[in-house]
């Protein structure tokens, strides 16, 4: 019997295996989240922070931007279309989009209440029944005298995508989910036991991403954070959905507030304290969005984005504190500098105080941008090789109570263990 190569069972149709290095699971485009730290501490790139063909997840309590966030990356020139699928009852309205200039004739919108697909019908006695329905049962016409078909979802998110990929379509689309929190099973909204019902189903949803990789689309998602009563050292809290919401995601990010903007001058911040204790109040809220889960290497970084209530958010808050933390901006004194970027007419490296930032960026902020990402790959490079030769016998004791790990603190373990001092 002739023997049979490796090659030749991977190729047997039979089996269905793939030749990964044939495979192009890149992602296409990233959408711009409207905030280039966000930008970057998801995607390593200034231009985009959301994958195309990719769920996304935002996580938070309330006030944070969970809502807001989204509807910016609605203004992506760069987006053909925007659906969005609304659970909140209005928390993506129209209002929402206007305020925020999104252009209001490329997007979509549909209210879902519950993740499966239900049928409500009236018997002779008026009584009013709802029942469970799988996707093949979904019937061509959705309401009629006798009954009324409720889409859940997966079911509306499945057509839409199946649609979108078989069609060939070329369509960049964004699907904004807002929130999956208050999705439930049919089961729970006709008053029953859930019996794990929605998180088999909030599992099923996330294994659409295979579906929604072979399209043009993007899909965001927010979800609630609620207080952990139990659990003091847990200050982020619990997020609605549990595991499934946290770690099934390509990209998810916790977004938490802050009292006070780190990057705020100490003149703007006092007239800000003042500020709030006027009639105009308080509009200006910090906002830090750390990566909680990213197959794209960026876990556990953070950005502290500036949300202003009355306007939305601004684009170059969090910027400078980026460009420091990764040695790009360097400090000298009280001043600091931008070796090889921010530069006089001779070419000789400016230096300049924290406040002037802002308006030195703002002089040229496309080339800028470019140079700051040429100098960010640059940074990458060699925190890559020194995390490749760190060697520490001890990881649990450069750790803090969140298991999370400060740069300074593992590049002076590493200088420790190298023999550095």
């Amino acid at each position: 019997m002739a023997k049979t190569s490796l090659d030749d069972l991977i190729n047997d149709e039979f089996l269905g295996l793939e030749d990964l290095s044939k495979e192009d699971d890149s992602v296409e485009y990233w959408c711009d989240s409207g905030n280039y730290s966000l930008n970057y501490i998801c995607s390593k790139h200034f231009s985009g922070a959301f994958p195309q063909g990719k769920i996304t997840v935002l996580a938070g309590k309330s006030g944070v931007g969970k809502s807001m966030i989204p509807c910016i990356v609605a203004k992506d020139p760069n987006i053909d279309r925007v659906i969005i699928l609304d659970s909140e009852g209005g928390g993506n309205g129209r209002s929402l989009l206007e305020f925020l200039n999104v252009p209001l004739n490329k997007v979509s919108y549909k209210l879902i209440s519950t993740l499966d697909s239900y049928k409500v019908t009236i018997d002779d006695k008026g009584k009013q029944k709802i029942e469970e329905i799988k996707d093949s049962e979904i019937p061509q016409k959705l309401k009629t005298d006798s009954y009324e078909v409720h889409v859940g979802l997966i079911a509306f998110l499945k057509k839409l995508l199946y649609a979108l990929e078989y069609s060939g379509s070329k369509e960049r689309i964004l699907i904004i989910v807002d929130s999956l929190s208050n999705l439930k099973s049919v089961r729970k909204l006709n008053g029953g036991e859930d019996m794990g019902r929605t998180n088999k189903l909030l599992n099923d949803l996330f294994a659409l991403d295979n579906v929604i990789r072979k399209t043009n689309a993007t899909m965001i998602c927010s979800a609630k954070v609620y207080t952990d009563l139990n659990n003091q050292y847990n200050t982020e809290g619990i997020v609605a959905g549990g595991e499934s919401v946290v770690y099934n995601p390509s990209l998810m990010l916790m977004l938490s507030t802050l009292q006070d903007n780190p990057e705020m001058s100490d003149t703007d911040l006092r007239a800000e304290k003042e500020r709030r204790k006027t009639s105009l109040g308080n509009s200006i809220k910090t906002i830090r969005a750390r990566v909680k889960k990213s197959r794209f290497g960026t876990e556990g970084r953070n950005a502290w984005i500036t949300l202003d209530c009355t306007y939305g958010m601004t684009r170059n808050s969090g910027l400078f504190q980026l460009l420091y933390d990764f040695g790009v901006c360097k400090k000298n004194g009280t001043r600091y500098s931008i070796p090889g970027i921010f530069v006089n007419e001779k070419g000789e490296d400016i230096s300049f105080f924290k406040k002037d930032f802002p308006e030195l960026f703002k002089k040229n902020e496309k080339e800028y941008i470019e140079k700051f990402q040429e100098a960010m790959n640059k940074a990458e490079e060699k925190i890559k090789q020194e995390r490749l030769s760190i060697n520490i016998n001890d990881a649990s004791e450069i750790t803090d109570d969140n298991e999370e790990v400060s740069t300074s603190e593992m590049l002076a373990a590493m200088e420790v263990e190298a023999g550095i001092e």
